[in-house]
């Protein structure tokens, strides 16, 4: 029996959340391996020979082999062997205490990746818990973890429950968790904040190669510092004809030789729909025979999860979710008419709300697959470009229009609804405060 007045929180955070360090055999540090320490001007000096011979001759003379060498030397402490398991050896910045008793640079910096300040100021920070790990590591090894992890929670708090924030990436972890440890029953309350429930097309159209060229430029940012990436993409844009998209599709295979490929976390959230494909032209070979196992038992999971979730349901586990619309998936990706906050398309952080391409509204749809068939119930957005009863939560599920996914973090109103869906269990649902309606705009208090 809980002698705490409220139910302790623990964050998933999201994939460029986490700290990791590359790390010798002694364990002595070498550099921060995630997010990746690059050095800008040691990656301009190094492709400024390659840069002009290519110039010269105007064609390519091996400046895309140099761009994939570069790239795949930037993602190499990341790097990922062909059974699942990291190239090197690297230690994850955890924090197993609450973030009362974190330092003040811990409780800056953790703040600062998930600025859940509202609620802090009504569990307190002794009930709010950030749980760290490898965003490119074994999902199910990082289940366990997440595992002891609660266990130090209920420990520390003297609850018998706890309720999770799945951030992002944070979703499949929430998932393999209760795959694993259902049996547990110490989850109460679960608050998705633009988690990739259902995947990322983002991600399966890197790994497919199923991009827009001309947008390629925006894939070096994501990899670099702006200064950086301004740099690398101004020498691309000089590029002559066809030299620019060989140069992004060897960067792509350096992403995914170096780290994609090889990554339960990353299989983890390629769409069900397209994990079949992708994984025969990955994964079936002798070398990746431990690494399929692995994620081909996750997709089996995911695939029935709408199933596990109603029976987790009905053993009282409360189920809600915060998603952005509205946008194209980030410019690169060849996804997109797809209707996302620019990194998860919709269907999968609602896991399943219907959407109109982009640029165009719903049309008339059937009651198949309606997870909501109230006729006084309207989940009709304003702008009639999704349909929220066709997903698996219609009643507990709050959309955003044009909310840019890592700036939901800075949504005053996204933030409310989750202070009070993880501090007042009489807030049940959308109907619960007209201050929080189902549909909402983008925000971002920092402006």
């Amino acid at each position: 029996m809980s002698f705490n007045q409220h139910t302790p929180c623990v964050i998933l955070p999201g994939i460029g959340q986490s700290k990791v360090e590359l790390t010798d055999a002694e364990g002595n540090k070498i550099k921060m391996a995630w997010p990746l320490d690059v050095d800008g001007e040691d990656i301009l000096e190094s492709l400024k020979m390659p840069l002009a011979k290519m110039m010269l001759f105007r064609r390519d003379a091996g400046f895309s082999d140099k761009v994939k060498k570069v790239i795949s030397e930037i993602a190499d402490p990341i790097a990922t062997l062909s059974d699942g398991s990291m190239k090197n050896t690297l230690r994850v910045v955890s924090y197993p205490r609450s973030l009362a008793e974190c330092e003040a640079d811990e409780k800056r910096y953790i703040y600062k990746m998930v600025p859940l300040q509202m609620l802090s100021e009504r569990i307190g920070e002794e009930n709010l818990f950030f749980f760290s790990y490898n965003s490119f590591g074994d999902t199910y090894e990082i289940a366990e973890e997440l595992s002891s992890f609660i266990d130090m929670v209920k420990e520390k708090t003297g609850s018998d429950k706890v309720n999770l924030v799945p951030v992002s990436l944070g979703g499949a972890l929430s998932t393999a968790y209760f795959q694993l440890f259902r049996h547990k029953k110490d989850v109460k309350r679960v608050m998705y904040f633009v988690a990739a429930l259902g995947g990322s097309h983002l991600i399966a159209d890197i790994m497919e190669k199923n991009i827009i060229p001309e947008n390629g430029v925006s894939m070096i940012e994501m990899l670099m510092d702006r200064k950086t990436a301004d740099s690398v993409s101004g020498f691309l844009k000089l590029l002559p004809d066809g030299v620019f998209e060989t140069t992004i599709n060897k960067v792509l295979d350096a992403l995914n030789e170096t780290v994609l490929g090889n990554s339960m976390s990353m299989w983890g959230i390629i769409p069900p729909e397209r994990y079949p494909a992708l994984a025969k032209q990955y994964l079936s070979d002798e070398k990746h025979k431990a690494l399929r196992e692995k994620a081909d038992r996750f997709y089996e999971f995911r695939l029935h999860f709408p199933e596990t979730v109603r029976e987790l349901e009905e053993e009282g586990v409360e189920f809600f979710a915060i998603c952005g619309y509205g946008l194209q998936l980030l410019a690169l990706a060849g996804s997109d008419k797809m209707s996302s906050d620019g990194i998860i398309h919709i269907s999968s952080t609602s896991m399943g709300a219907k959407s109109a391409p982009l640029g165009e509204t719903l049309g008339e749809s059937s009651d198949e697959g309606r997870h909501c068939r109230n006729d006084a119930h309207c989940h009709i957005s304003p702008d009639k470009t999704i349909d929220a009863s066709f997903g698996l939560w219609p009643e507990t599920t709050w959309y955003f229009a044009s909310q840019r996914h890592d700036d939901t973090a800075y949504n005053d109103k996204a933030l409310g609804i989750a202070a009070r869906v993880l501090s007042d269990d009489s807030f049940k649902d959308i109907y619960s405060d007209p201050d929080f309606p189902q549909f909402g705009q983008a925000h971002d208090n920092r402006k």
